[in-house]
């Protein structure tokens, strides 16, 4: 939850060009669907770590091949719980938060680890943060501290962590409740704005850090605002207290709430989801369902809207014929009036562009981090490429020339573009959906598109790493390859 900016290198140097120096990154999460049939094919087709730093292994030199399940796996029984209550001031600018986590660790802990996305230095440079006010913990928890982590030195910090007296079993449920201030800035571009009327937020809350078999991610924030977070998928009950004018769009499509007060609660549950997403205003919208899915657009007027609507209907049918069935039982889009690309969240879209483009690549993150998780820190490729690829597939727009050209290795963490943002996008985006798309082509479409398939089904609701793609496509020697000679894979 990258929130999330699609943009290809033609639009990505059009931004350059603007000035647009910090340009967010295309794209961030994941619902109900799990037992959903997947798609016929038209052809057959890591060590766990204590340190916070450490990287999961790559793929073996010979990967084993997976076996292909007729549905997505169910998400874990014993996935972390979220209740999350925002309420949004008059005037937009201000947002108070509560947040309750019940969550069982499969190893020992010593501490909770909560990374607090809006304290990023240049999402701050625009007027955003967060404060936290309050964090309490059961287990004999102690008071709760901050870690710097690169964020802004204005800020109380980028971690969130709340240490225990002594070691807390695996297996043990662990619960905490905290409450935060988010404050949010003038048509920022970026996942936290407030435009006229309208307020927009995503990954607002602390975000529990953790990895089953991995621990805590307590990477530092980056300098620019592309994602960076890993989170498990949570079941999530999420509610809006909002002025009574406005029409709340949010993760998890909620009903809307009967009329009456100055204030009106919005209410949703997501049965699986990484984060979540929210905006409020004098949205226009509009209702159309697609296949099994509920699609909502709001927009600031009704054309916005409903050039917009169209471009998600096509993005939801031609996806969901290529990966399986869309992963969440609706889909809501908010077209906000401010600058920018689109952000992804489980079953939620912040679009600052009314690009075709962008639309097919957010939607994309459904089943690419949203439901296929990975650590955007760690390997963002994982989601990233993936939906620049997907993008390319549904717009038959072919990569740039020189995309697998570009410098470093697909599989690289975000951390380490440092400030070079354009340097992330053209290798994480550009070279790794060049690679993919090179290897298609090597593969077969037929049998890459059938074990992409399979690859969805057998990796829904996990986080996964590049060793769990290697095993996908162990049929297809040649492509891996390519994905090794491009750094994808190692």
């Amino acid at each position: 939850m990258d929130g999330r900016r699609s943009l290809t290198s033609r639009r990505r140097a059009a931004l350059v060009l603007l000035g647009a120096t910090t340009a967010l990154t295309a794209c961030t999460s994941a619902v109900s669907g799990h037992g959903s049939p997947v798609p016929s094919a038209s052809s057959s087709r890591p060590a766990p770590s204590t340190s916070a730093s450490s990287t999961p292994p790559g793929p073996p030199s010979t990967p084993a091949a997976i076996a292909c399940p007729t549905a997505y796996a169910a998400p874990d029984p014993n996935r972390p719980r979220m209740s999350l209550d925002f309420v949004i001031a008059p005037g937009h600018r201000t947002v108070r938060g509560t947040e309750h986590i019940s969550f069982t660790p499969d190893r020992p802990i010593t501490e909770l680890v909560f990374r607090l996305t809006a304290n990023t230095a240049p999402t701050v440079a625009e007027g955003n943060r967060i404060v936290v006010t309050a964090a309490r913990a059961d287990h004999g928890a102690k008071a709760y501290r901050f870690s710097r982590a690169n964020a802004a030195p204005s800020t109380q910090g980028g971690l969130l962590r709340i240490p225990f007296g002594a070691s807390v079993p695996a297996g043990t449920t662990v619960t905490a409740d905290l409450a935060f201030t988010l404050t949010l800035g003038t048509d920022s571009f970026d996942r936290f704005g407030q435009a006229g009327p309208y307020a927009y937020f995503a990954s607002a809350q602390p975000l529990l850090s953790w990895q089953r078999g991995f621990g805590w991610h307590a990477e530092d924030l980056i300098n620019f605002p592309a994602e960076s977070a890993t989170s498990e998928a949570m079941a999530v009950d999420l509610a809006v207290r909002a002025p009574a004018a406005d029409t709340v769009i949010m993760s998890g499509d909620p009903a809307v709430p009967p009329a009456g007060g100055t204030m009106r609660r919005w209410v949703s549950h997501l049965a699986s989801a990484r984060d979540v997403s929210v905006a409020a205003g004098p949205f226009q919208v509009a209702d159309v369902n697609v296949g099994s899915t509920r699609l909502r657009v709001g927009a600031p007027t009704v054309g916005l809207r409903d050039a917009l609507v169209p471009e998600f209907e096509r993005a939801l049918r031609e996806l969901s014929a290529r990966f399986g069935p869309f992963p969440f039982p609706s889909l809501s889009v908010a077209r906000l009036p401010a600058q920018g690309g689109g952000i992804e969240y489980p079953s939620s879209i912040l679009m600052l562009d009314g690009s075709r483009l962008v639309a097919v690549h957010e939607t994309a993150h459904q089943w690419f981090y949203g439901m296929v998780g990975d650590s955007q820190a760690l390997h963002p490729w994982l989601d990233e490429a993936f939906a620049e690829y997907a993008e390319q597939l549904v717009d038959r727009d072919a990569p740039a020339d020189d995309a697998l050209n570009a410098p470093g290795p697909v599989d690289a963490s975000t951390e380490s573009y440092g400030h070079d943002v354009d340097r992330y996008y053209f290798t994480t985006y550009n070279k790794g959906a060049a690679a993919l798309n090179a290897a298609r082509a090597v593969a077969g479409p037929a049998k890459w598109d059938a074990a992409l398939r399979c690859y969805v089904a057998a990796n829904a609701w996990r986080i996964v790493v590049p060793a769990d793609f290697a095993r996908a496509i162990a049929a297809f020697p040649g492509a891996i390859t390519i994905l090794r000679e491009a750094g994808a894979l190692r």
